[in-house]
């Protein structure tokens, strides 16, 4: 019948059972009690280290009224006064709660009593004679000896509560260990007991039970290995019986599913390999865009490298023709005015102060064209070199913004091309006009040197900093644009900035052939 497998495996089962409740009635009582115990222990513990630092009660105290007679500071000692006071009263009455005996109540109540007589005396008596300057040797001295003998009364009342304590936690961490140690043997006993029953249940179960299931397990690994049908010669009335019957008969249809499933397969394999086709072409088409792609980007390059070309050369051309022809025109009418202000008449005042105004406005028209001739393409850059031009920028930010800015040039630009020159000198500016429009600095510091085989240019400010977003941000042009003048000569740009700690801008260029046809 189907209840017979599961009435031996309840008979052994419930043999087990009800040795575990047996370990438990036994063992149940002994456990509360040692809980009971080892709370005991920890509590002990705890006012016996609660005593032994409330002995120097006393003591501390006497610090703090040592300090006031030395030191006089009023205020500083009353502070600590209170506080210390406070700190012993809070003690004493933690201890108070924890005694329990009239020894150690009486101990305790002494201890009080000490403690308050110190405390009358110091507020009563010394604290009065302090405030008036009384020297030490005197009657502070007297009132001094008093303390002392309130101090011994604290210190052996509490002595004698902290031994009491200690007492009561030896005799209940020996109890303690008196019940461990008959429980841990009547623990043992019985599991011992335990360990032989369970195993002559397992013995039995096994051989009842065990013996068809391996005989089950044999059919099941032969028809793992592909033998179809699988024979089982175990025939019974119970669960097994049933079990085997049913694995012959599932053993016949998994015959007719695998020829079922092998047909699949081979229809599978005829679709995967025409995805794989499908696959292959696609990856074809994805190589030819990648290409496509590539070039693309390389004629982008190429349009960006020649732009960037014509556009110094168009700012060159142009800082030329204003410097020479409309700065020339300009220095010309002054000299012109100069001449017609030397031969005006003397007595004609309006006529000489609207002379002077017409010198003024040429005077400012020639420093507007020198300044738009030079942020086009200074002058410096071409005729004396890298370090000159920042040197001068540096001056021309100052003044211009009111931020300090200096500059330290730690190598020989001298030999530097004038690709490497121009793109590092538009890195300088782009960095020094975000500072100028973002930082709120109020001073910066800029340094060109040499670093093995690069050329380094750090741009620091003591700014509001950036947050990361910020300088990833795709339409900060000027980041973009100095990065990429930086990557045309194989260089790079790195920025670290953090908010409320400054920005610095640091760029490294290879001071190796510079790339045919590139002027950043």
């Amino acid at each position: 019948m189907f209840n017979k497998i599961s009435v031996k495996l309840t008979s052994g089962f419930g043999i087990c059972l009800l040795l575990l409740m047996t370990v438990v009635a036994v063992n149940f009582q002994a456990l509360q009690k040692l809980e009971k115990l080892y709370h005991r222990t920890v509590q002990c513990g705890e006012e016996l280290e609660l005593a032994s630092d409330a002995q120097h009660i006393g003591e501390d105290l006497y610090q703090i009224i040592a300090n006031s007679v030395i030191n006089r500071d009023l205020a500083g000692s009353a502070r600590l006064w209170t506080a210390g006071k406070k700190t012993a009263l809070e003690k004493l009455a933690r201890i108070s709660r924890a005694a329990e005996t009239r020894e150690e109540k009486a101990d305790v109540g002494l201890a009080g009593q000490a403690i308050s007589d110190i405390v009358d005396i110091y507020e009563r008596q010394m604290l009065p004679l302090i405030q008036r300057g009384a020297p030490v040797p005197g009657p502070l001295s007297e009132i001094d000896a008093q303390i002392d003998q309130r101090i011994d009364i604290i210190e052996i009342s509490l002595r004698h509560f902290a031994q009491s304590v200690s007492r009561d936690a030896q005799a209940t961490n020996a109890n303690y260990h008196q019940v461990l140690n008959a429980t841990i043997r009547s623990g043992l006993a019985i599991s011992l007991a335990g360990v032989l029953i369970a195993f002559a249940t397992s013995a039995w179960v096994t051989r009842l039970i065990v013996r068809p299931l391996r005989e089950v397990t044999r059919a099941i690994l032969g028809m793992e290995r592909g033998e179809h049908p699988v024979q089982i010669a175990h025939k019974s009335n119970d669960e097994l019986g049933i079990l085997a019957d049913s694995f012959r008969t599932m053993s016949g249809r998994v015959e007719k599913r695998t020829a079922q499933l092998t047909e699949s397969n081979a229809k599978l394999q005829r679709e995967i390999g025409e995805r794989a086709r499908a696959e292959e072409a696609v990856r074809t088409l994805n190589a030819e865009l990648e290409g496509r792609v590539r070039e693309r980007t390389a004629e982008l390059t190429s349009l960006y490298e020649h732009l960037q070309t014509v556009r110094e050369e168009e700012r060159a051309s142009i800082s030329r023709d204003i410097h020479d022809d409309l700065g020339q025109l300009l220095t010309a009418m002054k000299i012109d005015l100069q001449w017609l202000k030397k031969r005006l008449p003397g007595d004609d005042a309006r006529l000489a102060e609207k002379a002077g105004q017409l010198e003024g406005y040429f005077n400012d028209a020639i420093g507007i064209v020198k300044r738009i001739s030079a942020d086009l393409r200074p002058v410096l850059l071409d005729d004396l070199g890298l370090s000159e031009a920042l040197e001068w920028y540096g001056r021309e930010f100052t003044k211009r913004t009111g931020i300090a800015c200096t500059v330290e040039i730690d190598c020989d630009c001298a030999h530097l091309d004038q690709d490497r020159s121009t793109a590092l000198f538009r890195i300088f500016q782009e960095a020094l006009t975000n500072v100028c429009r973002h930082a709120e600095a109020t001073r910066v510091c800029a340094t060109l040197e040499e670093s093995g085989e690069e050329l380094l240019l750090r741009v620091s400010d003591d700014g509001r900093g950036a947050r990361e977003e910020e300088l990833r941000d795709p339409r900060s042009l000027g980041i973009v644009g100095m990065r990429e003048r930086a990557r045309f000569l194989g260089g790079a740009l790195a920025i670290e900035s953090r908010p409320g700690a400054g920005t610095s801008v640091c760029v490294g260029i290879p001071l190796g052939k510079a790339p045919e046809g590139v002027a950043l």
